[in-house]
């Protein structure tokens, strides 16, 4: 269910200016549903002086609608109304309604953080994007912003930790309070100012691993000793205390580099924001939002030069491919975006052949790799990772272990972390150091030598069932990831007799 629903606004979303806009083109995907004739959606609350305020409307027709409130945590925000075939629905679709309008509910909450981020921070942040990791994200934030307990985010650099950080406060109960963020890079003031500052607000410690350890246990202090009232009143003295971190606090802590008592302190409701190399399905939209930001139209990206995007690990994640982006259209003058401009201006994607950090992977990958057996009797055959586990880390060695089971599966790193448990960040920094290779580059790897196995069996199997097999779920993907790393086609593949 949650499935379909995803695919539905996959299929539907980009970074619309306006939340009317995006809210309209998801209400039309959603109503080609077969069992649907229409649907609307409303929103409650100010706006043009209105109590309801419609967002988007499908022809009106004759008919039963059933109304479906979309709420967020215990607040109704509007409704979404459908109308089914023969004036009545059936219970998928209304099952499907349900899960659509708390989707329509996160939506219209990231564009009330925007609008609080613009308001009181000058600063356009925005969560952009459509995929799964996103929604559990989202999840997250809703169950959190009403609570009192201290938020840890955990994620590479580049990725959306100051925008979930306003998320958290705008969706809280906290939100006309004061936002004070303090850079642990370069502090300014002692812990105390910090805390007085936030009194009926939120308290963000950027980069915390960054924070000198003279200040790490006069905070670590602070927060013991904070006496809060609780959220829900909105009281003058309550403070929600929300952090953010590149670093893997546990290795630091084992380093001494971390006070251990801060980390006990801050470590209450935890979430790994995933990579930008792992939300390849968002890259599209988040390259339309980053152009459309800089005042460039998002159509000047072609099919090629956006596939050469989602290939790429992006290490900088977000940040990174904005700079990239907004570098390419500047210097092609805002005009199409092609092969020569992305050789010459971002040599780094390498659009033309394997890109250099992939092929670097695939040959760390495949030292990581042992041969399975052939396929046979219509078996699955998943690659395995070769069991020569001396000196690799413990977690490392169990999500090895999960991965020879379950690499044909939508699995992703933070499934994987939680396997192994790990934290997210930490599993990707072992798979880098240890192995020589990242997480997604090493699937793929385990991927495409199953589809060698089943393309050289004896079943004569349609390129497409070997993708379903292997864990693509779309098919280009698969024939341009197989070309990558074989250096021919599938079909080309199974052609050429073996050596």
């Amino acid at each position: 269910m949650h499935r379909q629903v995803s695919e539905m606004l996959q299929r539907a979303y980009l970074p619309h200016q306006s939340l009317p806009d995006l809210l309209g083109a998801f209400v039309k995907e959603f109503s080609q549903h077969h069992a649907l004739r229409g649907g609307r959606v409303e929103l409650r609350g100010p706006g043009a002086g209105q109590p309801e305020q419609p967002l988007a409307a499908s022809e009106q027709r004759a008919g039963t609608r059933q109304r479906l409130p979309i709420r967020y945590g215990g607040e109704v925000l509007g409704e979404l109304q459908l109308e089914g075939q023969a004036g009545r629905l059936d219970s998928s679709a209304l099952a499907l309604g349900e899960v659509f309008a708390h989707r329509c509910a996160h939506l219209i909450k990231r564009y009330e953080a925007q609008a609080w981020a613009e308001q009181a921070l000058s600063r356009p942040l925005l969560l952009v994007g459509a995929c799964d990791a996103l929604k559990r994200l989202e999840e997250f934030v809703e169950r959190a912003a009403a609570s009192s307990l201290p938020v840890l985010l955990r994620g590479e650099f580049g990725t959306e930790k100051m925008e979930l950080a306003a998320a958290l406060h705008s969706c809280g109960p906290l939100r006309r309070g004061p936002f004070i963020e303090v850079n642990c890079a370069h502090p300014q003031e002692e812990p105390s100012a910090w805390f007085h500052r936030a009194r009926g607000g939120t308290l963000y410690f950027h980069e915390v691993d960054e924070l000198p350890v003279a200040l790490q246990g006069q905070l670590s202090h602070c927060i013991r000793g904070l006496q809060a009232a609780p959220l829900e009143t909105g009281g003058a003295q309550a403070i929600r205390v929300v952090a953010s971190t590149s670093a893997d606090l546990e290795q630091r802590v084992r380093d001494r580099l971390f006070s251990r008592a801060l980390l006990a302190g801050l470590e209450f409701l935890t979430v790994d924001i995933p990579p930008l190399r792992e939300r390849t399905e968002d890259i599209g939209a988040l390259v339309a939002r980053s152009l459309q930001m800089h005042g460039f139209n998002p159509q000047v990206i072609s099919e090629d030069v956006l596939e050469a995007l989602r290939s790429h690990d992006w290490p900088g994640n977000l940040l990174e491919m904005e700079r990239v982006v907004v570098r390419l259209a500047v210097m092609t003058g805002g005009h199409s975006i092609r092969r020569e401009d992305v050789l010459r201006h971002a040599p780094g994607l390498m659009i033309v052949g394997a890109p250099a950090d992939a092929e670097a992977g695939v040959d760390a990958g495949r030292d990581a790799v042992a041969d399975a057996p052939p396929a046979n009797d219509g078996e699955t055959v998943v690659m395995a990772p070769v069991v020569a586990h001396e000196g690799l880390h413990d977690g490392l060695k169990r999500a090895l272990a999960y991965l020879k089971d379950h690499a044909a599966e939508p699995v992703t790193l933070g499934d994987l972390a939680r396997q192994a448990h790990v934290s997210q960040s930490h599993l990707g920094f072992l798979f880098r150091s240890e192995l020589g290779t990242t997480f997604k580059l090493l699937l793929q790897q385990l991927r495409i030598e199953h589809a060698k196995q089943l393309l050289r069996g004896g079943q004569r199997l349609r390129i497409t069932d070997v993708a379903l097999q292997v864990g693509f779920g779309d098919l280009s993907h698969f024939e341009k990831s197989f070309r990558r790393v074989v250096g021919v086609s599938p079909r080309s593949y199974r052609r050429v007799p073996e050596q």
